[in-house]
This record gives C-alpha cells, sequence and structure tokens, in this order.
C-alpha cells in the first residue's frame, strides 16, 4: 500500500491536514486537479476497524506514489506553519477587537510572545546570542541550536495583553503570590497553545478540547478578579545556577511512590512547572489549581521527603516537557550525551493505544507510562554538577 495511505488507518492523525499540503507541494502524487476526486473516494473505504488491504485497491486509479523522508519533511514544516498560523489568538479574558490592537481589516494583532522572559532569563543563560532547545523535526531530543529572540516563541497574545505579565518580566522573584500565578498561567498557555498548533494535524479528542476549556475558566475568573490565591505554589530552591529555563503544564498518572493519580471526567487536572535561573539560585515552582490540591498537594511532600530532588526534578522534566531550553556549552557537555535516554523517558512516558470498534470511534484509551517511571530508571539527569 502507498505510505501516503497509510495515515487513513490511524485515527490519531488528520490525515486531510497532511493531503492538503501534498495537494499544494505536488507530493506523492497528489495534485488539485485530481483532489476534489481523491476526497470522495476515501469516504468509500469501511469504518475504520473494518477495513483490509484490499479496500485500498480504489485508489490504483490515481497513480499515488510514496513519499520520501525529505518529502516528509517538507510536509511537516508546512504543517506546523499552517498550525501556527490557524493557533494564533490572544487568550486574555478580555480579548477583543476592541480591547486588542488590531490591523487595517479589523483583526487583531497577535504577536511573538515569549513564553520565557526574553530579557530575564533567557539573557543569564544565552551564549553568542544563542540557546540549546529541543528539535521535533527527527528525535524528540535532538539539541537545536536557536538565537535568544526566537527561542520560546509562541502566537499567544497581543501586545496589550501581553503585558499582563510585566511582574515576572521587569521585576525580580520575590516569590509572591501574583508571581506564582503569572508563571503558572504562563506555563498553562504555552502548553495548550502548543497543543492546539499540533491539533492542526493530530486528533487529540474531545477531553482534551475540554481540559482547555475548563482549565481557562479558571485562570480567566482569576485574571479578572485579580484572585491570585487560585494557584498554589510549591518552591524549591538549589543553590547553584544551573542554565535551564522551563515554562509548560501537563498532568500525571502517578506520583513518585507509583500511586494512580485519579482525575476527574469532567476535567483532567494539570500541574504548572517553572524552572527559574537566578544569579546564584535556581528555583523549580510546582504549581496547581488550589482545588486540585487533593490530587497534587502530596507531591510536594513527596520531593522533599525523598531527598532527591534533582533526579526527581529532572525525570518530570524529561517526561513531559518540550518548551526547556539551555546554555549551549552546558548542554553539550552535560545534556547532549544523554540525548538517547531523554527520548527514551519521553516516548515511554507518552505512550498510549487506543482501541477502535466497529464504528471506527475510540472506546478505551491505555497508557503504557510505567507506574514507577518518576523514580528514573535511566538515570537521567539535567544538573551536572
Amino acid at each position: 500500500m502507498i505510505n501516503i495511505l497509510e495515515l487513513l488507518n490511524n485515527p490519531q492523525m488528520n490525515p486531510e491536514k497532511y493531503f492538503e499540503v501534498m495537494r499544494d507541494f505536488r507530493k506523492g502524487g497528489l495534485n488539485p486537479e485530481m483532489y476534489p476526486e481523491f476526497i470522495e473516494t476515501i469516504k468509500q473505504l469501511p469504518r475504520l476497524g473494518q477495513r483490509r488491504t484490499s479496500d485500498f485497491h480504489i485508489f490504483d486509479k490515481f497513480n499515488l506514489i510514496d513519499i520520501s523522508e525529505d518529502d516528509f519533511a517538507v510536509i511537516m514544516r508546512e504543517m506546523q506553519r499552517r498550525g501556527i498560523q490557524k493557533s494564533k489568538k490572544c487568550w486574555h479574558p478580555e480579548a477583543s477587537s476592541t480591547t486588542c490592537n488590531i490591523n487595517a481589516e479589523g483583526n487583531i494583532i497577535v504577536s511573538a510572545a515569549h513564553s520565557i522572559q526574553n530579557n530575564g532569563v533567557l539573557s543569564k543563560i544565552v551564549e553568542s546570542g544563542h540557546v540549546m532547545g529541543y528539535s521535533l523535526d527527527k528525535v524528540p531530543f535532538d539539541g537545536k541550536k536557536l538565537g535568544k529572540d526566537h527561542a520560546s516563541i509562541f502566537w499567544g497574545f497581543c501586545n496589550t495583553h501581553d503585558s499582563i505579565f510585566r511582574p515576572i518580566e521587569i521585576s525580580p522573584y520575590t516569590g509572591s503570590l501574583e508571581q506564582h500565578f503569572l508563571f503558572a498561567y504562563r506555563g498553562f498557555v504555552v502548553a495548550v497553545h502548543k497543543k492546539i498548533e499540533v491539533s492542526n494535524w493530530i486528533n487529540f479528542g474531545d477531553q482534551a478540547d475540554n481540559d482547555i476549556i475548563e482549565n481557562k475558566k479558571i485562570f480567566d475568573k482569576a485574571i479578572l478578579d485579580k484572585d491570585y490565591s487560585v494557584i498554589e505554589t510549591q518552591v524549591f530552591e538549589l543553590s547553584a545556577f544551573y542554565p535551564i529555563a522551563v515554562s509548560s503544564s501537563f498532568y500525571l498518572e502517578f506520583d513518585f511512590e507509583g500511586n494512580p493519580i485519579e482525575h476527574s471526567d469532567d476535567r483532567i487536572e494539570a500541574i504548572f512547572v517553572t524552572l527559574l535561573p537566578t544569579d546564584n539560585r535556581t528555583y523549580f515552582l510546582l504549581s496547581y489549581f488550589l482545588q486540585d490540591k487533593k490530587l497534587y498537594g502530596n507531591l510536594g511532600n513527596q520531593l522533599r521527603s525523598r531527598n532527591n530532588l534533582k533526579s526527581d526534578i529532572t525525570v518530570l522534566l524529561a517526561a513531559h516537557v518540550e518548551n526547556i531550553y539551555f546554555n549551549p556549552t552546558y548542554y553539550n557537555t552535560f545534556i547532549k550525551e544523554q540525548e538517547d535516554l531523554l527520548e527514551t523517558v519521553f516516548l515511554e512516558a507518552q505512550l498510549d493505544e487506543g482501541l477502535i470498534n466497529v464504528n471506527g470511534e475510540i472506546t478505551v484509551n491505555q497508557s503504557f507510562t510505567p507506574p514507577n517511571y518518576l523514580n528514573n530508571p535511566y538515570r537521567v539527569n539535567f544538573f551536572g554538577y
């Protein structure tokens, strides 16, 4: 079977978005002239879960061809570009055409915002104008050098509402309730904004959409009410400067003792994490909604009692975070040699499988995340000294 048709058998993919790019770039035998008939032919396939290889002979008339790895790289870059364009929005609860900056057509002008402070945190880890991040073009943990001004960029606020982050952009870290709220809020926005970008071609399901909506409601109300107490933050201090910066959000299936974390049906509860290097200290901020303390409050107690902070922080970040940046020399000295292990840790924590019923619907999601993965069995370590 032609490899581009294999996309039709993966319920987590949105194959039509891939096919649109192939059509526009004349890849795999697709082109604008035959594309409408090609899409109509897809509709003739049996339901997902009932398909056989022989069912795909209906595409023989199109003379499709396999795409190469180079072609796939071109397609993915364009998919990412279109995903970014589609996801541009101002996340502020008061965002509208009357409160945001708008262009001549009346559309909101969304600017490139930094998910990690450009002139604060990133300037502390920069070297010759560059930082190191992860490249997702090949494998999840292939180091990639980026210009500081291009690192941690996402299109999530207009210039007017990006000012909400001034207390953490221009003021030193004091550990105030407002600062902790803003660090958590930025971790939330950058993580879910990236998920929306990727949802242009990956199907995360209705639950993921609902989680974003419900968590945003809590943040929005808190911003409008200036009620920063909705976030609880546990602060962990490493007594050295480590040139690493993180801002992200994710949910956990297990705690450090391997106990399952039982999430609600209405909203999968998340944690918000920040790694903040200062002149002679590095702070790890573990935040969650106060109403979710019953799920995540004990994580901080476990982090303290285990007396293994560097390992525990490392595995939390390695397994769940893509928005992470390093000083280039530090990366090449301490991180590069661990790339294969980091890839393994990340993939093991993210791997799951869905069962398909006769109607082509995902009926059961099964996670393959090992219950003990937070014990860091691969001994990855972000903190080299």
